[in-house]
């Protein structure tokens, strides 16, 4: 679920939503309404993956997806901020701006402080349990097939 929607971002990134998502239908002959479609379609996609960072960050310590109306105008400008960093890295070869890229920063920042219990997003339920399953692990250097004789 995405804190913000593909209208919040079109009003973030102004004239330059075009420029980039306008490339996702191009060499089709589609009408301009599927264009459109396709077009916000990857920007929904950006808006999705970026909640899902937000989300994979602060699961840790609140229930996801959070719905405290408290925190809800904070997390939309984060899923924006992420999202725009996602929407520039569409356009090929474009460098995107030095304002973006420090406010990417922060935001990823804040994500940590968040999980972290530095910085608490208001209303929000936090995760008792603080139950995540992340696994991580070499390849086994003994298996149970190596083991036979042993």
């Amino acid at each position: 679920m995405a804190y913000a929607d593909v209208a919040a971002l079109r009003a973030r990134l102004g004239a330059i939503y075009d420029a980039i998502y306008d490339q996702a239908g191009v060499g089709s002959n589609l009408d301009a309404a599927a264009l459109a479609a396709i077009a916000d379609a990857a920007a929904a996609e950006d808006l999705a993956d970026a909640a899902a960072e937000i989300d994979g960050v602060i699961s840790k310590r609140y229930q996801i997806p959070v719905t405290a109306q408290e925190s809800l105008a904070l997390l939309k400008g984060w899923n924006l901020t992420l999202a725009e960093e996602r929407s520039y890295s569409r356009a090929a070869g474009s460098d995107f701006a030095e304002k973006v890229k420090s406010r990417v920063a922060i935001v990823r920042k804040y994500l940590v402080d968040a999980a972290a219990g530095i910085f608490k997003l208001p209303g929000a339920a936090e995760n008792e349990s603080r139950a995540v399953s992340v696994v991580s692990a070499a390849s086994p250097i003994f298996r149970r097939d190596q083991l036979k004789d042993y």
